[in-house]
């Protein structure tokens, strides 16, 4: 009995959380009531209820008290934190999210460099020039250095690849906390960030590439550097 219940409910959160990918419940909007629900499917109100508490656990949904169910935006956040937790727990998942934003970065900056405008690099010039004050005064330069990739994935012009970015350098970047603090790494990064926004402005994608490639090879090292020394990275 229990096995068909739990069957009846995780078919009625898939068929709910596909309605959402396909967008009859934007986010925003209100699910119907556990009792339409319910005679829409065929199924007892307990059952609508454990298929929106599942919804609700995979960040689908949020439930308003006195005010039902709603569709919740997709939100990065949950991810990072999910990600963040394996890395603590999993050395080789950390290099495997290194790999990932390899893969994703280079082909970023090979973009960035078709499709910049002259404004974007400005803003990214702007950026760089806050770091070097931030690297040269002693600091690690942390901020800028993930704001400088997010201006990178948004002169790409591709809204996936710009969320892929996001969420890989959203977790990699509380490990820079430890990595930037190795001695002269600010400044090997700062440099790495001067060369790649040089063929970024000179629309060189196949250099950009290269340049970042090159930059995040080094990042690697660093964070395998790192857990050799058993360093808590997060």
């Amino acid at each position: 009995m229990y096995e068909k219940t739990q069957k009846l409910y995780e078919e009625v959160a898939g068929k709910l959380q596909e309605e959402i990918r396909t967008g009859t419940y934007q986010p925003g909007d209100r699910l119907p009531s556990e009792r339409i629900l319910s005679q829409e499917y065929g199924v007892s109100r307990s059952v609508i209820r454990e298929a929106f508490r599942s919804l609700e656990q995979m960040g689908c949904v949020e439930a308003r008290t006195g005010g039902g169910t709603y569709v919740k935006a997709p939100e990065i956040s949950s991810m990072v934190d999910s990600m963040s937790m394996l890395i603590s727990l999993d050395e080789s998942f950390a290099m495997e999210l290194v790999e990932a934003r390899l893969v994703v970065e280079t082909e970023i900056a090979r973009l960035a460099a078709e499709r910049r405008t002259e404004e974007q690099i400005v803003m990214m010039h702007k950026t760089l020039d806050e770091m070097r004050r931030e690297v040269y005064a002693g600091g690690k330069g942390i901020e800028q250095d993930s704001k400088f990739h997010g201006q990178l994935a948004e002169a790409a012009g591709n809204r996936v690849l710009q969320m892929m970015s996001s969420s890989c350098a959203e977790v990699l970047n509380r490990s820079m906390e430890v990595t930037q603090a190795i001695e002269g790494v600010p400044k090997l990064a700062l440099l790495a960030h001067e060369g790649i926004l040089y063929q970024v402005e000179k629309q060189d994608g196949g250099k950009a590439e290269a340049c970042m490639r090159k930059h995040l090879m080094s990042a690697d090292e660093n964070l395998r550097r790192v857990f050799a020394d058993n360093t808590k990275v997060l």
